[in-house]
């Protein structure tokens, strides 16, 4: 469940900016997530709580996801 990681690095990232800029209070954070990723939006809702428990200005902070298209990958040539 790589959800958790990305998660936690999003929230201390936030957080860290948030307080640089002497914001008192984060209401809610959006994520951009790709459609052709391997993430889960409700995991990621789930588990939103979790990866805040321990930054206080996120502490009560909504997750707002939104999903970006996919653009896809397109290989032309592969070569050893």
């Amino acid at each position: 469940m790589h959800e958790l990681g990305v998660l936690c690095h999003a929230v201390k990232t936030v957080s860290e900016i948030a307080e640089k800029n002497k914001i008192k209070c984060i209401k809610f954070m959006t994520l951009e997530v790709g459609e052709s990723s391997s993430f889960v939006p409700a995991f990621l809702e789930k588990l939103f709580p979790v990866a805040t428990e321990n930054f206080p200005l996120l502490k009560n902070a909504q997750l707002r996801i939104r999903m970006a298209p996919g653009n896809g990958l397109i290989i032309k040539e592969i070569g050893y």
